[in-house]
């Protein structure tokens, strides 16, 4: 029997990180695309889903141990890890977040990124880490708009 799905987290309420839910915290400090240890020596080793229900990223060759859990695909986009928008709406609200298309898919950043130069004066910046953005957004990542409450 497949667990509830979760409820999407409304940002703007969240008064304080002790609000974040469990799962979300262990996404956003997860590192993804390192070699599982289980399962080091096989190929395609790389921890490349993250279980919801479990908290913690695996890579395809656990998937076999988490059945009936709810998964989520890690992808990677100028060597940083994102998680396409469609998924990622389902289990919070990704407003004002910037987005990117890849592949043909839109995608959001888990983590800021660093900067090589300084923010542009004129235009919208990252209210949390002051990364340049298009107009109609105010994070750069979701960690960024977990951050900013």
């Amino acid at each position: 029997m497949n667990p509830t799905p979760p409820i999407p987290i409304p940002f703007p309420s969240l008064l304080d990180n002790s609000q974040v839910p469990s799962w979300l915290s262990a996404l956003l400090t997860e590192k993804f695309y390192n070699a599982c240890i289980i399962h080091e020596y096989m190929k395609k080793n790389e921890k490349n889903v993250f279980c919801l229900d479990c908290r913690e990223g695996i890579c395809p060759h656990c998937l076999i141990n988490h059945p009936s859990h709810r998964l989520l695909k890690i992808r990677r986009y100028v060597y940083h890890d994102v998680i396409r928008l469609r998924d990622a709406d389902k289990l919070m609200d990704c407003a004002q977040v910037q987005s990117y298309t890849t592949n043909s898919a839109k995608v959001v950043f888990l983590n800021q990124r660093p900067q090589s130069r300084p923010p542009k004066v004129s235009g919208r910046l990252c209210l949390t880490c002051d990364r340049n953005l298009h107009e109609s957004s105010l994070f750069c990542s979701i960690s960024c708009k977990v951050n900013s409450f």
